[in-house]
C-alpha cells in the first residue's frame, strides 16, 4: 500500500493535473503556466524524497520537509503565475487552489490536528476536474478512495484526518475557481 501513497503523492497528482489540462483543454493551453505548475507544485515538493535517501524510513521527517517545500513552491508558483501568466485563468485557479489548501492545512496542523495532505492532494484535482467537466470529472474522486484505503492501511491517517484534508481542498478549489470566475452555478 505504501507504493500507492507514493504514486498518489500530492505533487505527483499536481503535475498530472496541470499536464492533463494542458493536453485536454486547448483553449486554456499555456506552456509557461503548465511548466510553472509542474515545477513549483510538483518537482519542488517532490525533492523532499531526497530526505528519504539520507534517512530511510523517516516518514515523519519526509512529511515535514515536503510540507515546507510545498509551501515554498506554492508561494513561488503563485507569484510567478500572477506576474507572467495571469491571463491563463484555469492554470491560475489551479495554482490558487493549491495555495489556499496549503494555507488551510498549515492552520489546521498548527492547531495540532494532522489533516491529510494526501487527502487534499486527491480531492483538489478531482474537484477541479468536476468543475471543468461536470459529472464525468467526478469519477476522479475514486482516487480519493484509493488514497484513503492506502493511508489508513499503513496507519498514517484516520478517516477523520483524510476527510478533513479532502474538505479543505474541496473548499479551497471551489474558492479559487470562484475567484477566477470559472465556477458556474
Amino acid at each position: 500500500m505504501r507504493l500507492w501513497t507514493y504514486l498518489l503523492d500530492p505533487p505527483v497528482l499536481a503535475m498530472l493535473t496541470f499536464l492533463f489540462f494542458y493536453v485536454m483543454k486547448p483553449t486554456d493551453r499555456n506552456l509557461g503556466a503548465c511548466l510553472t505548475g509542474v515545477i513549483c507544485l510538483g518537482f519542488v515538493p517532490l525533492s523532499a524524497w531526497f530526505h528519504m535517501v539520507h534517512h530511510p524510513a523517516d516518514f515523519a521527517g519526509e512529511r515535514k520537509v515536503g510540507f515546507i517545500l510545498s509551501i515554498a513552491g506554492y508561494v513561488v508558483g503563485t507569484l510567478t503565475m500572477l506576474i507572467f501568466f495571469r491571463e491563463s485563468r484555469l492554470n491560475m485557479a489551479l495554482m490558487l487552489s493549491y495555495l489556499f489548501t496549503v494555507i488551510g492545512l498549515t492552520i489546521v496542523n498548527l492547531m495540532h490536528y494532522k489533516a491529510s495532505g494526501h487527502g487534499s492532494g486527491a480531492a483538489g484535482p478531482a474537484t477541479a476536474l468536476t468543475i471543468v467537466y461536470g459529472w464525468p470529472g467526478a469519477i476522479s474522486f475514486l482516487l480519493l478512495v484509493l488514497v484513503a484505503v492506502a493511508k489508513i492501511d499503513i496507519k498514517e491517517h484516520t478517516l477523520g484526518q483524510l476527510c478533513t484534508g479532502a474538505a479543505l481542498s474541496i473548499a479551497s478549489t471551489l474558492a479559487a475557481f470562484a475567484v477566477m470566475g470559472l465556477l458556474r452555478f
